[in-house]
């Protein structure tokens, strides 16, 4: 049940704070606190006006006051709540039961104490607000709230919030909260609902405990849909007070939260375009691409509309969908630049923007600095994290990539990226069987995928098993034919077992596709039988391509077999990378 003390424990709680010492000489902060807790009571009420506050606790004449000019309202309720603070710190520190002002609300939140069971660092997920307001339409405003307060805790350094992708899986689903809490290994959850109240929207939220369900505390939030951002703040501060933490101690920089005023149309736009960017499905994609160039031509100054854009565009020519040309990287830049420009503390803008140093500008050592910098602003945020991990991938440090990615799953712990990444780096760092067991608990958990399938043939294939990896291959491509990431590896095997008839009709089917990377596919065929001059007539000409794909050439383990040819110092020229990098990081 939702966290609602009786009366008496309520009015015990008020007697002790108006007794204390640190309220003995502030009778304007008394007089506010028992009028705000009163009007708390009050059946119906949502929100407490600031002139209402001006006219019965401070006398204000209601015909000369005038809330622009006169601040005594607010000056009062910021100095509660720092009293508030004092009070818990010291002669309140064992009370059960705390007061806390929510920012952007009048009203106060009551919650328990944090139990003395949360860890220092304790792990929380944020499900999803579920739709109540009647209108299909707003799933996308929902989903856009949750990922807000999911995105405003992942600045927090000492909290591990789960990723959406994770916390997703749980959308619309009637499920004990402790199974829930179980499967993300977390020790607290926020949950919630959105209503349509009149012209204003009423959020609900409760904290839970993950171990026995235990409510932390229940609050109402109601705002103007435009007014999401003060509600994302309310949110975050009431929660970190909860786990323990103070706001503007855990978040360093407030104003790299969110800022006000941009029009519902357009956060609708933005919302729908970051979900269909989830699925990368291409015509999910194309669409969200369209949602996105229309946010940002109605709010131009926006920068999240231009990030969510160039995320969009980025995963279109990764997946090849976009045509091959400068034109569609250009695209990428011109919208990531514009997002930077307006908001050059956005985390995730700034580790994408380490991947088109390396594609675009061929500048791999200030990828890693970029990347690590994004790190160090969302330490917790599992995109930014990850882009750190495949960086840390690329340049061959397979251990400090494990290590990245055992931090992206226990972010994401139910996304197959996730896991299946995390996998791939052990495996390059010569981890076969903690890889092995990664996989296998992967498919017990979340079921076969083409995502698993393909990177137990890349674990095998590094391990040396080449009989296993073209038979795992071969039957996986025999049940998805149309799969050319599944084709490149059987490709491989085939390649590898001699079959050099085999491995070039996969080649060549895949050379018809106009959905894979293309150069380093066929690099990776070339590399199962050591054909050297295809490998290198590729590899020479994934640069031009530009190819997303050409990160993983210089630590590619299978492409070891070419590193004495002549022709190898070319290809880390071409790419531009650096060669002394490449004689400290990739020795076998």
């Amino acid at each position: 049940m939702p966290f609602s003390p009786p009366d008496e424990q309520i009015e015990l709680e008020l007697n002790r704070i108006i007794a204390s010492p640190t309220f003995a000489r502030a009778a304007r902060q008394r007089a506010l606190l028992q009028y705000l807790v009163a009007a708390r009571r009050t059946p119906g009420l949502m929100r407490v006006k600031e002139s209402a506050i001006a006219l019965d606790v401070f006398e204000r004449d209601a015909a000369k006051y005038d809330s622009a000019t006169d601040g005594i309202v607010r000056v009062s309720i910021n100095r509660l709540r720092e009293m508030l603070d004092r009070y818990y710190e010291h002669e309140g520190a064992q009370c059960t039961l705390r007061f806390e002002i929510a920012l952007g609300s009048y009203l106060p939140v009551l919650r328990r104490a944090t139990p003395g069971t949360l860890p220092p660092m304790p792990r929380i997920a944020v499900l999803p607000l579920a739709n109540f307001t009647g209108e299909p339409n707003n799933d996308a405003l929902c989903d856009g709230l949750t990922e807000d307060i999911i995105d405003a805790l992942t600045r927090v350094p000492d909290i591990r919030v789960i990723a959406r992708t994770s916390s997703f899986r749980f959308k619309g689903q009637s499920r004990d909260i402790r199974e829930i809490a179980k499967a993300l290994q977390v020790e607290a959850l926020l949950e919630g609902s959105v209503q349509q109240v009149g012209e204003r929207l009423r959020v609900t939220a409760q904290l839970i405990l993950g171990s026995d369900g235990t409510h932390l505390w229940s609050h109402a939030f109601h705002f103007a849909p435009h007014e999401r951002e003060g509600m994302q703040r309310a949110v975050v501060d009431i929660m970190l007070r909860a786990l323990g933490k103070r706001s503007a101690d855990a978040i360093a920089d407030a104003d790299a939260l969110p800022a006000p005023g941009v029009s519902i149309e357009v956060q609708r736009l933005i919302d729908q375009a970051r979900g269909l960017n989830l699925t990368q499905v291409p015509d999910n994609l194309a669409y969200a691409e369209t949602l996105a160039q229309r946010a940002t031509e109605l709010a131009p100054a926006h920068a999240d509309a231009w990030f969510v854009l160039s995320m969009v565009r980025y995963s279109r020519r990764a997946l090849f969908v976009a045509a091959r040309s400068g034109q569609t990287i250009a695209s990428v830049r011109e919208a990531l630049d514009r997002a930077l420009a307006l908001d050059p503390q956005n985390a995730q803008a700034i580790s994408l923007s380490a991947y088109l140093l390396i594609t675009d500008e061929k500048r791999w050592d200030d990828a890693l600095v970029r990347v690590q910098q994004a790190v160090a602003l969302a330490p917790n945020h599992a995109g930014v994290n990850g882009r750190h991990a495949f960086i840390q991938l690329c340049f061959g440090h397979f251990e400090n990539a494990v290590q990245a990615y055992a931090h992206v799953f226990s972010l994401d712990p139910l996304a197959p990226p996730a896991r299946y990444h995390y996998a791939l780096a052990l495996a390059c760092a010569g981890r076969f069987d903690e890889a092995t067991a990664c996989l296998d608990a992967g498919a017990e958990a979340l079921g076969e995928s083409i995502m698993q399938r393909e990177i137990q043939c890349g674990v095998l294939e590094l391990r040396g098993d080449i009989t296993a990896a073209s038979d795992y291959a071969e039957a996986t491509l025999a049940l998805h034919p149309p799969s050319t990431i599944i084709a490149m590896h059987a490709g491989y095997c085939r390649a590898a077992k001699g079959d050099v008839a085999g491995a070039r009709d996969l080649a060549e089917r895949i050379t018809r596709s106009s959905s894979v990377p293309q150069h380093y596919a066929h690099m990776y065929i070339a590399s199962g039988n050591g054909d050297a001059d295809v490998f290198f007539e590729h590899a020479l000409a994934i640069a031009e391509a530009r190819e997303p794909q050409l990160l993983l050439v210089p630590a590619q383990p299978l492409f070891r077999r070419f590193h004495s040819d002549a022709r190898w110092p070319q290809v880390l020229a071409k790419i531009g990378f650096p060669t002394d990098t490449q004689r400290r990081a990739l020795t076998p």
